[in-house]
């Protein structure tokens, strides 16, 4: 009878140590795939396409101390709709592995001037549309969206600052 009493607690015990520890490798497996999706930095390649505009929206900017006025929102929520009718007039956004981008309007043959473009740079996982608003784009997940948003502010008038776009790669 003791024998089979020890050969039970012995049995129980190596239950429950392999229970443990298949609960260990598990957890451990899953949170590497979540720190994975949390820790992703895109590359310069990453930014590389066409992208076509998806949607904006608001945000106060982040050094901003004081709570948001009512009129401060208000006042960004309409730049916002000014800055997303620009955008709008545009087919899509093209980011070339040369170090160029180009906002094409609808029908632009590939050889004409380009309206609106200019170059690029990649500093911190992010890439960075040279211009006086110092536009950033960034990449929070493999084969993500793209979320623009403006790091400098041309005059104190503007309200840039409170901008964030949304652009989805196509093809």
């Amino acid at each position: 009878m003791q024998k089979s009493t020890r050969a039970i607690c012995a049995a129980t015990l190596f239950l429950v140590i392999g229970t443990t520890a298949l609960a260990n490798i598990l957890s451990i497996t899953y949170t590497s795939v979540v720190q994975a999706q949390e820790e992703y930095l895109p590359t310069q390649k990453d930014f590389v396409g066409k992208w076509k505009l998806n949607g904006g929206a608001i945000r106060p900017p982040r050094d901003m101390k004081d709570a948001p006025t009512p009129e401060q929102e208000a006042a960004a929520n309409e730049f916002q709709q000014t800055v997303t009718n620009f955008y709008t007039a545009f087919d899509y956004l093209e980011i070339t592995a040369d170090g160029r981008y180009n906002f094409h309007q609808p029908g632009d043959p590939t050889s004409a001037p380009c309206v609106w473009c200019g170059t690029w740079s990649f500093s911190k996982s992010s890439l960075w549309l040279k211009l006086d608003t110092a536009p950033r784009l960034d990449i929070y997940a493999k084969d993500g969206d793209i979320q623009m948003t403006y790091t400098a502010e041309p005059d104190e008038k503007s309200k840039y600052a409170w901008l964030v776009f949304g652009w989805t790669k196509v093809e």
